[in-house]
C-alpha cells in the first residue's frame, strides 16, 4: 500500500507555503523592498528617475515631461534655464535601455493622474521605423527596468506583449514571484545591509542634483568622415579601435531584411501610451533624435509607420523629423549614437523653442 502524508505534516507545508507567500507579498509586493534596491543596478535606475520626478517641485502647471533612452538628449538644466523665454519646465525620466515597451508603465508611475503634464516628449530613432537584428519585443532586461512598478494587474497584459512562449512564462513568473528577480540584489543586500543603506540614503539625498547638473561628455568625433553609399569610413589616427569598430558596425553594416516587425511593435507601445492619456488634453509629441555622426541616407519613406499614424490621433504631434539634422555632425558626437556635450545643449535649447513653438504661450 501507498503511504499517506499525515495531518500534521500537510498543516506545516501549508503553514510554510502560507508564510512564504506572505513574506514574498510583504517584502517584494509593496514599496518596501524597491526602497533599499541597489541605486546602480537597472530596476534601482529606473526607480531613481521615477522617484526624482515625482519628488520634483512644480511650482507651475506649465510642465513637460521627457521620456525615450539614453538617445532623448534633453537636458532639462539647458531646457530650464531657458524658461523665461519658453514658459515651460522641463523634467527627463529618459534612461540608457529604455524601450518603448517600458514606456506606458513609466508614465503611469510617474504621472498617476495622466493630467500632472502640458506635453509628453517621447524620442523616435526614425519615424520610418526600419527593422533590426534585434526583435525589440523580446528584450527580456525590459522587466528588470519594471520590477517595481509592473502588479499582479499586469499579469493580463505585459507577459503577453513577448513573441517567446518562454519569455512569456518568465516575465509572468517574474511578475508573482518577485523574489526571485530580486534574488540577486537582495543576496548582496544580506551580504553588506550596512554598505548598502549608506548607498540609498546617498543615492536619495543627491542623486536629483547629479542628473540635473549632468554636463556631457567633451569626447569628439570630429574628423570623422562616412561613406554612406560603399559603406566606409575614413578615421582619425586618434580613434581608438574600439571607437572604430564601435562605429562601424552600428552604420556600417549591410541593409537588413525589413518585416515589419518593429513598426507592429511600435504601434502596441504608442497605443498605450496614447490610451492611457485621451481625453486629458497631454499633448503627445514626438521627434526623432540625432541619427548618427554623419547625416545617413533616409529610410524609405513609411507612410503607414505606427508614429505617422498616431499624428491623425488628437493631441500628438509629430516634430519636423529633420529639425536636428544640422547636429548630424561629428564635432556634436561623442560615440556612435550619443551626443556629446556641445550637441546635447545645443540639442536642448534647440527642442526647448521648438516646444515653446508647438504649444505656444501657456495659458493663463
Amino acid at each position: 500500500m501507498g503511504s499517506t502524508v499525515s495531518h500534521p505534516v500537510l498543516a506545516r507545508l501549508a503553514a510554510t507555503a502560507i508564510f512564504f507567500a506572505s513574506f514574498e507579498a510583504f517584502i517584494f509586493h509593496t514599496r518596501l523592498y524597491p526602497s533599499i534596491l541597489e541605486p546602480d543596478s537597472t530596476t534601482g535606475r529606473f526607480e531613481t528617475r521615477i522617484r526624482n520626478e515625482l519628488k520634483r517641485p512644480k511650482n507651475d502647471p506649465n510642465q513637460i515631461l521627457v521620456i525615450g533612452d539614453s538617445r532623448m538628449a534633453l537636458l532639462p538644466r539647458v531646457a530650464n534655464e531657458m524658461v523665461s523665454e519658453t514658459a515651460y519646465t522641463y523634467g527627463n525620466i529618459s534612461l540608457g535601455g529604455i524601450t518603448p515597451r517600458c514606456w506606458y508603465y513609466a508614465l503611469r508611475a510617474a504621472d498617476p493622474t495622466a493630467r500632472g503634464y502640458k506635453a509628453v516628449l517621447m524620442s523616435s530613432n526614425d519615424y520610418n521605423e526600419p527593422d533590426t537584428p534585434e526583435d525589440v519585443s523580446d528584450r527580456e532586461t525590459d522587466v528588470h527596468y519594471l520590477a517595481a512598478r509592473l502588479t499582479l494587474g499586469d499579469l493580463g497584459g505585459f507577459p503577453w506583449t513577448y513573441h517567446s512562449y518562454s519569455l512569456k512564462w518568465l516575465a509572468a513568473r517574474d511578475m508573482l514571484l518577485k523574489g526571485m528577480l530580486y534574488k540577486r540584489d537582495f543576496t548582496a543586500f544580506l551580504a553588506n545591509p550596512k554598505a548598502r543603506l549608506a548607498s540609498v540614503r546617498q543615492s536619495n539625498d543627491h542623486s536629483a542634483e547629479w542628473l540635473y547638473a549632468f554636463p556631457g561628455n567633451d569626447v569628439s568625433l570630429a574628423g570623422l568622415e562616412i561613406d554612406w553609399q560603399h559603406r566606409t569610413a575614413r578615421f582619425p589616427d586618434r580613434f581608438t579601435p574600439e571607437q572604430r569598430q564601435a562605429i562601424t558596425e552600428a552604420h556600417l553594416h549591410a541593409p537588413f531584411e525589413q518585416t515589419g516587425l518593429y513598426t507592429k511593435y511600435l504601434s502596441y507601445c504608442y497605443g498605450r501610451v496614447l490610451n492611457y492619456y485621451r481625453g486629458s488634453g497631454t499633448k503627445l509629441i514626438f521627434l526623432r533624435v540625432p541619427r548618427a555622426p554623419v547625416s545617413p541616407p533616409d529610410q524609405p519613406p513609411k507612410p503607414d509607420s505606427a508614429v505617422r499614424r498616431l499624428a491623425a490621433e488628437p493631441n500628438v504631434v509629430l516634430l519636423d523629423e529633420h529639425l536636428f539634422d544640422t547636429l548630424e555632425r561629428p564635432e556634436f558626437f561623442q560615440d556612435a549614437w550619443h551626443l556629446n556635450r556641445a550637441g546635447l545643449e545645443k540639442f536642448s535649447k534647440m527642442l526647448a523653442l521648438e516646444i515653446r513653438k508647438t504649444l505656444g504661450p501657456p495659458q493663463s
